[in-house]
């Protein structure tokens, strides 16, 4: 039974792996389109992000981005993401899912925030979330 022990731990380290990252979308601009992204690391230079937020009144698709700064301070783009679209099988949501070139771990470390942008007016952000 000791000589299982290390292989068991290890087995129980190796399943439990990184966990996804949970990123709290919030309105902006009075859109009401809160929710959240889910970022999930593929390997140590791939990221998966995907956002969930209450619809828009327009159908549209809204242009997102994962960029530098913080919500309210936002900088250049790191990472574009595919537009944020109605759900077919989330009614009353917008979703979008995206794998990006940027480690977790770059995202984690750094100070950078996930947002959309409202498809009628380009300058006005609807939803924006800090990643930590």
């Amino acid at each position: 039974m000791i000589r299982r022990l290390p292989a068991l731990l290890l087995l129980t380290a190796s399943a439990c792996g990184p966990q996804p990252l949970r990123v709290v979308m919030n309105a902006e601009n009075n859109s009401g389109q809160s929710g959240f992204a889910v970022l999930t690391a593929l390997s140590s230079s791939k990221t998966r992000v995907e956002i969930d937020v209450a619809a828009s009144n327009d159908p549209r698709p809204q242009p997102a981005h994962v960029h530098e700064g913080r919500c309210g301070e936002i900088g250049g783009i790191k990472a574009g993401l595919a537009n944020l679209a109605p759900d077919a099988k989330k009614p009353g949501r917008f979703t979008s899912t995206t794998e990006i070139d940027v480690g977790l771990d770059t995202l984690e470390k750094g100070t950078f925030a996930i947002n959309a942008h409202d498809v009628r007016d380009f300058s006005l952000y609807i939803t924006c979330g800090q990643v930590h």
